[in-house]
């Protein structure tokens, strides 16, 4: 099996036991994955695009096990043509550690953390003021598991939280104290607009100049999410004529991001290299979840967490 993630040891132990594995540590993308998988039966994938072409050489893959919640980078139709399960590691630890990253955000740029470094690091001693989080609208689009931990929070921090999800959450507004509000409304009202939702052809791009010009001059764009969700060229615009205060960025349009990128010469925004899920609790319980989920295929079995039932009946048990 061939391992493309920075899986704990755990995670190569239990694999160990049953077939050979093949760890590459630099992220593989579409044809570069080919020399490997000719004869693996299961890939622990990272971030690197596994395509149809993929797929199309590895004729005894029988999963392709995500390290992480999102699939997008995974042709899983493609996946399901070919019979190959295709499975995620939706496990609470990583729930909570993306949270954590989102208002770690949030502090940073209410808090001018990070311009307060890059100053005092420069031999300035300068003092730039802030902003307190108390009192202040939180906006979460989507109120998934994600979502939900970063309401919990706001209201830890006595903000006003408001949500907008596809599905309204009736139940999660009354235990959450969080109120639901229409898209244009989120975006109108919210201090902090926090972006939680997974990447589709639905959301590719919902956050574009329309969208940026309803936010408020003072507001902060937070995007833990996946880059593509936000128009970037836009973005880039908004920072710097002011239609927003600022932004908190972990995910990009493209990763890594390139090093000529205009984003990278703001002063109002804060960049991390798509780090919010990077935690030793979560690491640990997501290597043991993907392990498991291969040995179950192994075994004939079905994962516990897929993204593609259709191919239940189809997947290649065989060796």
């Amino acid at each position: 099996m061939l391992i493309n993630s920075k899986v704990r040891e755990v995670c190569i132990k239990m694999l160990s036991k049953v077939a050979e594995v093949v760890v590459v540590e630099r992220r593989l993308n579409g044809s570069e994955y080919i020399p490997y998988v000719g004869d693996v039966d299961a890939i622990v994938a990272g971030t690197g695009l596994i395509t149809r072409e993929v797929f199309e050489h590895a004729p005894k893959l029988k999963i392709v096990a995500r390290d992480g919640v999102g699939y997008d980078n995974v042709d899983v139709s493609a996946a399901s043509d070919h019979g190959v399960w295709v499975t995620i590691t939706p496990v609470d630890e990583l729930f909570s550690t993306v949270a954590d990253h989102a208002m770690a955000l949030m502090l940073c740029v209410a808090r001018n953390v990070c311009r307060a470094d890059r100053s005092l690091r420069s031999g300035v001693w300068g003092r730039p003021i802030g902003a307190v989080l108390e009192g202040k609208t939180l906006g979460i689009l989507g109120l998934g598991k994600i979502g939900y931990k970063i309401a919990k929070r706001g209201r830890g921090f006595d903000m006003k939280v408001v949500y907008y999800d596809v599905i309204r959450k009736e139940g999660l507004e009354d235990e959450l104290g969080v109120e639901f509000r229409s898209f244009d409304e989120l975006l109108k009202e919210s201090d902090y607009l926090v972006i939680s939702v997974p990447l589709t052809p639905q959301t590719k791009g919902m956050i574009g100049e329309r969208e940026l010009k309803k936010m408020k001059k003072t507001a902060y764009l937070i995007n833990i999410a996946r880059g593509p969700i936000v128009d970037h060229q836009a973005l880039v615009k908004a920072l710097k004529e002011g239609w927003i205060a600022g932004a908190g960025l972990d995910v990009f349009y493209e990763e890594p991001l390139p090093s000529d990128d205009p984003i990278l010469t703001l002063d109002n925004v804060v960049l991390t290299p798509h780090i919010a899920g990077q935690s030793e609790e979560a690491l640990e319980a997501k290597s043991k979840i993907i392990a498991e989920e291969i040995l179950r295929v192994f075994r004939g079995e079905e994962p516990k967490y897929p993204v593609n039932p259709e191919v239940r009946g189809r997947v290649r048990y065989g060796k």
